[in-house]
């Protein structure tokens, strides 16, 4: 039993689950948690191609009124949807975003206009910063480029 709680606690997994994993490994810990790791893939594996039919639509208008955001959160099963922990999981997500003020919705979906006024924006920068030298002028360029779109991208 002692085991079963431990493994519990370090994998979070169900006790039907971890006193599986012991006894399929001969009550060895570490064996065990490989055992349930390698599960947790194929699940989650599984439960890739399932659809998200159901969810909920979360709008956040700051007292301001100048700040706001509608998210969609998809789940499974409308039993999941209408759980008060799903809600509140969507408002704070809605929370984080407005709080961020993302420009972009992900770096990939950046417009190239937007890529070439940061870039001529940090060329000169990185220039400075390069004292002349090009390959390490690229590479300053490169990582204010990334760091400029991954902070500006939810």
């Amino acid at each position: 039993m002692d085991s079963i709680k431990k493994l519990r606690e370090i994998t979070h997994s169900s006790i039907a689950l971890c006193k599986k994993a012991l006894e399929e490994t001969g009550g060895d810990i570490e064996k065990a948690i490989l055992k349930l790791k390698k599960s947790s893939e194929a699940l989650a594996e599984k439960k890739i191609g399932r659809s998200t039919g159901s969810g909920v639509v979360e709008a956040y208008i700051h007292g301001n009124k100048k700040v706001g955001v509608l998210l969609e959160l998809r789940c499974e099963t409308d039993f999941v949807a209408r759980t008060d922990k799903f809600q509140s999981l969507a408002h704070d997500i809605a929370l984080h975003i407005a709080g961020m003020k993302p420009i972009y919705i992900s770096q990939d979906k950046v417009p190239e206009d937007a890529k070439k006024e940061a870039e001529s924006i940090f060329k000169e920068e990185a220039h400075r910063q390069a004292q002349g030298k090009i390959n390490l002028s690229e590479k300053i360029l490169e990582g204010k480029m990334n760091a400029h779109f991954k902070d500006n991208s939810l």
